[in-house]
């Protein structure tokens, strides 16, 4: 094999897409796109390319899937780039017979550079351009972090479902509470900016991942109505004004808190 593989993206004129074209070419590889209305088919970079990359929306991967993965050969890789794993990976898993990464950037397109950013991975199937991918990214500066799928989306049902779900509820209130933007900016505590900073990156991102986001995470669900559960219960004790129980609740999360600080540390 090649030192420098040839790299497909199928979905390569996508945000995503554009951002890792770069990311490879500048590393020294050559990358051929396929996308709607481009001269490359998908099937064109199965024939021509080592390792393929599918960055598409979820709505339209598995159909993808299962029209391009039985053409590629043992000795070539597909690789996701979907924001859910399990049963992507069981697509790919089910229509291919090459080998199959799953991964997913834990970052969007406005990143400048891979170096700092995390990427989970797994070996669904092989080893050795699980391993390619995994060096690239050390090399790159990037975190690679090992996750099964089924374990990635359920932590992703709090990293992302219950992350935007808590960012639009507060973009809402932000919207309908008369209060003016210019003031709320002004008086913002420290941790309160750093939340408007995050809640400004909604302003470039695309709607339809992030709903797909929260409809599509199979412990999504369970997850809001449980987030919805204790909210109440705390909005019940702040209404009663009943110190001794929000006083406990308090030191559980200053007890999450520190278990936070010293965990991976």
């Amino acid at each position: 094999m090649q030192q420098k593989p040839q790299i497909g993206i199928i979905g390569g004129l996508g945000r995503m897409g554009r951002w890792f074209k770069r990311a490879f070419e500048k590393a020294g590889h050559e990358v051929l796109v396929a996308d709607l209305n481009t001269p490359l088919k998908p099937q064109d970079l199965v024939q021509d390319c080592a390792v393929i990359f599918v960055s598409v929306p979820m709505s339209t991967f598995a159909d993808l899937v299962r029209e391009v993965g039985p053409l590629l050969r043992k000795d070539q890789a597909l690789i996701d780039f979907c924001s859910l794993k399990k049963r992507e990976t069981e697509v790919m898993l089910a229509h291919t017979s090459c080998e199959v990464v799953a991964a997913h950037p834990l970052f969007g397109p406005g990143e400048p550079h891979l170096a700092g950013q995390k990427v989970a991975l797994w070996p669904a199937r092989g080893q050795f351009w699980f391993r390619w991918f995994w060096d690239f990214l050390l090399s790159q500066g990037a975190k690679p972090i090992l996750v099964d799928p089924e374990e990635h989306d359920k932590t992703m049902a709090i990293v992302q479902v219950i992350n935007h779900f808590m960012l639009l509820a507060l973009g809402r209130l932000l919207n309908e509470a008369e209060v003016p933007l210019e003031l709320v900016k002004e008086l913002a505590t420290p941790s309160f900016a750093r939340q408007i900073d995050i809640l400004c990156r909604f302003a470039d991102q695309d709607p339809y991942l992030y709903g797909t986001i929260q409809y599509a995470n199979p412990q999504g669900e369970e997850m809001r109505q449980k987030y919805l559960t204790l909210a109440q219960e705390i909005a019940e004790i702040a209404r009663r004004k009943d110190m001794d129980a929000f006083l406990k609740i308090f030191r559980q999360v200053q007890e999450l808190g520190r278990r936070l600080k010293t965990e991976g540390s």
